[in-house]
């Protein structure tokens, strides 16, 4: 799959302005400062949050280590998977690049103001510079994601029917259990009916605009998804990228409860992480964090025993790969650069022009 750039406005790579920075982190400072002040004279339901507080500073650094290294591996897997899913759309997009664009985008997410999605929006930027044209990055973008949060509805499927069918022990309602299997039965079969009736088709005379851009829309998903499908059939090793993004990044909170606590059992860990991490479609701070402490709470975890680990992992996911994304940042710009000198046009050498006197001369003639 391969066209030429659309003319169309490109996302651009942001410089890193560190007294930015430095402003836009200031006023979360502030806050934070006021609220560790207020936990440590406040009474009442504030004890808890001290207790966690408390109980961070005494956290087993040897599950704090291995929290880190899991969080390094999760990278490890997506920059495989994208290695695979992005070298059949593109030869340029080997491993180097897969790595760039993945660190990259880590960094993205963290430091632009896109509500979580700065990283999709880098990764479909990269494609298109690629060579991709709109329609065939965006379709190549699709097959990724399908096959990565395949693994990600599989889970929340399985954890959720073993709860409530009772084949693992938890302690939770059973609403918590069977709405969220539920749900991911339903989008997964939602994406396979797309991926089997939604195909190129001309459009109806007289079709509006918006129908239109729907039906386009509409074939380039279910055309992800049959690309994804095909990537899933060919068995490649850099499938289990999926499975390692997500089994590492689980791993983190599973060893930051281990170095406050104990942690649950597998299902309970497994539905808490996933169905948590459905708070990153909310634009809301904190989201995720308050979705997994309260579904470990529900199923029986300390509340403060939840509070710390969850705060604790979502500081290893969130910052640890922001200043490597900023490398990977800086070489994707170097690699971005270098294709477009590739691609540009090879400058037309002009014949250098001949006198006057020597076009209009006549040619002498030969003696006989």
């Amino acid at each position: 799959m391969a066209s030429t750039h659309d003319t169309t406005a490109e996302l651009e790579l942001p410089g890193l302005d560190v007294r930015a920075l430095a402003k836009r982190a200031a006023p979360a400072a502030a806050v934070a400062a006021l609220i560790a002040g207020a936990v440590v004279v406040a009474g009442g339901p504030m004890r808890a949050f001290a207790h966690a507080f408390e109980r961070a500073l005494h956290a087993d650094p040897r599950w704090v280590i291995a929290a880190i290294v899991f969080e390094l591996a999760s990278f490890g897997g997506y920059v495989a998977l994208l290695w695979l899913v992005g070298r059949r759309a593109s030869d340029r997009l080997g491993f180097r690049a897969s790595l760039q664009i993945t660190l990259g985008g880590a960094a993205a997410t963290r430091l632009l103001p896109t509500a979580g999605v700065g990283g999709a929006a880098l990764t479909m930027w990269a494609l298109r510079r690629a060579g991709l044209g709109t329609r065939d990055a965006g379709r190549t973008l699709f097959a990724f994601l399908v096959v990565l949060y395949a693994v990600f509805l599989i889970s929340i499927a399985t954890a959720g029917t073993l709860l409530a069918l009772g084949v693992a022990h938890g302690d939770g309602p059973l609403a918590l259990e069977a709405i969220p299997a539920a749900g991911a039965f339903l989008a997964i079969a939602a994406a396979l009916a797309l991926g089997a009736f939604a195909h190129d088709k001309e459009p109806k005379a007289g079709a509006s605009r918006l129908r239109t851009r729907l039906t386009d829309t509409g074939a380039v998903l279910g055309a992800g998804v049959r690309d994804a499908v095909a990537i899933v059939r060919s068995a490649d090793l850099r499938l289990l990228g999926a499975v390692a993004w997500w089994t590492f990044d689980a791993a983190v909170l599973w060893a930051m409860l281990n170095a406050f606590g104990a942690a649950p059992a597998f299902p309970v860990l497994v539905l808490a992480y996933f169905v948590g991490q459905v708070g990153n479609t909310i634009p809301i701070p904190g989201a995720v964090s308050g979705g997994i402490v309260g579904l470990l709470a529900a199923f029986g975890v300390a509340p403060e025993v939840a509070l710390v680990s969850v705060l604790a992992y979502r500081a290893v996911a969130i910052w640890l790969p922001a200043p490597i994304g900023l490398v990977g940042l800086s070489g994707l710009r170097k690699t971005i650069a270098r294709w477009e000198r590739e691609d540009a046009p090879a400058p037309v050498v002009a014949m250098p022009a001949r006198p006057r006197a020597e076009r209009f001369a006549r040619p002498e003639r030969v003696a006989a």
